[in-house]
């Protein structure tokens, strides 16, 4: 497994454990151009791989600083069905909980760079939302190794003629 799928897997199991967020995925500009299967949630989670900044290790090791977004996306109006204005935060402050210090087989603990509401600040011009629809930001940064396939095949001397 590629530690970008091993981390994408951690973080969506991670936020599955949180009760209030029905839909999490990968991000693929889902609330762009809604469709119905979307338009069901009322909360969703959507995880986006920013950028992987690689350098070159020794050993055929690569050495990666991911930054990744969480953003989670809810309707207009879905916090009056439960009487609390704050469920939103609660749901960051979850999000922030479950993720913050995170690690994996090929990555080391996630950190939390920034939160905050979806505008202009983030300079995010891929997500187009509909009035109906608030996101929220939360950046997070770790670090990843992934080993290449090996360039050369070991050999024993008495094999070279």
């Amino acid at each position: 497994m590629t530690p970008r799928k091993e981390l994408f897997l951690a973080v969506k199991d991670a936020l599955n454990g949180i009760e209030g967020i029905e839909y999490v995925d990968i991000f693929r500009k889902q609330f762009n151009y809604p469709n119905e299967t979307v338009l069901n949630y009322w909360t969703s989670a959507l995880i986006r791989f920013r950028s992987i900044e690689y350098e070159t290790m020794t050993e055929q090791f690569l050495e990666g600083e991911v930054k990744l977004d969480v953003i989670l996306y809810c309707k207009e109006g879905w916090i009056e069905q439960y009487n609390n204005e704050l469920m939103e935060i609660d749901l960051l402050d979850a999000i922030a909980e479950k993720l913050q210090f995170l690690k994996g087989i090929q990555f080391k603990p996630i950190q939390l760079l920034r939160e905050g509401i979806e505008d202009e600040s983030w300079d995010n011009t891929e997500i187009k939302l509909t009035e109906s629809v608030v996101a929220y930001h939360q950046l997070f940064s770790t670090t990843i190794y992934h080993q290449l396939k090996q360039r050369y095949q070991y050999q024993s001397l008495k094999n070279i003629n």
